[in-house]
């Protein structure tokens, strides 16, 4: 399965089981149901999308702020793991950045950071999870996953 396909699945096992999890997870055990939220994501993105797309010993960046569970460690498995790759986000065809409301250029690359709903103008973390929210520097855009191919790019030595 390539990556693109493991990303669109991986927004379909959220949408499917949002509803169920999160409510399990503000159990009292959490500081808050954020962190628990953001402990759930990133294991299930190690388990489902890095052991996936990557070969063994090889790690993707952290989903969005990663987990808090482990103090230090942004991860779930492989505490003392860095980032061996990233993930970006490339643009399919000129599409409308619905965040800022910009009609971006085709073939553009981002640095992508979460799946997302969208609501009256804003990002939401909630399905449906049909956008990505990418980072263009210090901007971040949101579109249409069906508007984007994602690659997986081997991170330089030393830049982790």
């Amino acid at each position: 399965m390539e990556t693109n396909q493991v990303i669109k699945s991986f927004a379909s096992f959220l949408n499917a089981s949002w509803n169920i999890a999160v409510p399990l997870l503000s159990a009292r055990a959490y500081t808050t149901n954020e962190n628990a939220i953001g402990d759930w994501l990133q294991a299930n993105w190690e388990i489902l999308v890095e052991k996936r797309v990557l070969q063994q010993n090889e790690y993707l960046e952290v989903y969005s702020d990663g987990a808090d569970y482990n103090g230090s460690s942004s991860r779930i498995n492989d505490l003392n793991a860095l980032p061996t790759h990233s993930l970006n986000a490339l643009l399919e065809r000129e599409s409308m950045d619905v965040l800022n409301n910009e009609i971006i250029n085709s073939k553009a690359e981002f640095e992508f950071d979460r799946l997302i709903g969208f609501q009256n103008g804003f990002y939401i973390d909630a399905p449906p999870f049909e956008f990505a929210l990418i980072r263009d520097g210090s901007i971040e855009r949101v579109f249409k996953l069906e508007h984007i191919t994602f690659k997986v790019t081997k991170l330089q030595s030393g830049s982790f």
